[in-house]
C-alpha cells in the first residue's frame, strides 16, 4: 500500500487561510490524524503534515496543487512516498477523537 507524506509551508500565514486550506486538503482525502500501532491511539501529525493512501508522491502533489488553488493560497508543498518504517517521535494524542476503549 501506498503511503504519501505532504508538508506544506503556507507563505501568509493566517487562520482563516490555514483552515481553507486544511478543508480543501480533506476533500481531496489527505487526513492530519493516524493510528498509533502500538497503542492505537488517534495521534495528530505535527502542523502542516497531511498523509494520503494509495497515492503516489507525484499523485500527491498534483492534489495538493490543487487544493491550493482552490483555497487561492500560495504553497511550498513537499511530497514523500513511505513505507510501513516511517516513525515519528512528536505526535501528540489527538483529543479530538474518541479513542475506542481497551
Amino acid at each position: 500500500m501506498a503511503r504519501t507524506f505532504v508538508r506544506v509551508e503556507l507563505v501568509e500565514r493566517n487562520p482563516e487561510l490555514d483552515e481553507r486550506f486544511s478543508v480543501a486538503m480533506t476533500e481531496r482525502g489527505f487526513v492530519r490524524t493516524i493510528k498509533g500501532r502500538t497503542t492505537h491511539q488517534a495521534l495528530r501529525l505535527p502542523d502542516g503534515m497531511y498523509l494520503v493512501e494509495r497515492k503516489t508522491a507525484a499523485e500527491a502533489l498534483a492534489l495538493a496543487r490543487e487544493a491550493s488553488r482552490e483555497a487561492n493560497v500560495e504553497a511550498r508543498i513537499f511530497c514523500v512516498a513511505a513505507g510501513n518504517g516511517v516513525r515519528f517521535g512528536n505526535l501528540a494524542v489527538d483529543d479530538a477523537v474518541p479513542s475506542s476503549p481497551a
